[in-house]
């Protein structure tokens, strides 16, 4: 609830965004983030 709220005022994470995988490569976003080498790492749920 709290993040939905800062967000909606207005709070910019994309800087914070290091990488984007589709769902299908979740593998890939977690070898990413376990890595250590990364900020945020986002699964995207859209239809290719």
């Amino acid at each position: 609830y709290k993040m939905t709220v800062m967000l909606q005022s207005g709070l910019d994470i994309k800087p914070v965004i290091t990488h984007r995988f589709h769902y299908t490569e979740f593998e890939k976003g977690f070898e990413v983030m376990i890595s250590g080498q990364s900020g945020k790492v986002i699964l995207d749920w859209k239809e290719k």
